[in-house]
């Protein structure tokens, strides 16, 4: 890994289609930061999912 990867260690987006028990499968995410929250531009939600995506604080 380089100096700019993270890994992702728990996504509590459940309603999201690359969430698998809270680990986030997608190859790649994007984030953007908003004033003091972070907001993963790779959601994507489930075709049975009911619910929101979750932001989170800095």
């Amino acid at each position: 890994m380089n100096e700019n990867t993270t890994v992702v260690s728990r996504c509590d987006a459940t309603s999201c289609r690359f969430n698998s028990d809270r680990t986030c499968t997608a190859g790649q995410i994007e984030v953007s930061m908003t004033a003091q929250k972070a907001e993963c531009l790779t959601f994507t939600p489930r075709s049975d999912a009911q619910g929101t995506q979750p932001s989170a604080q800095q």
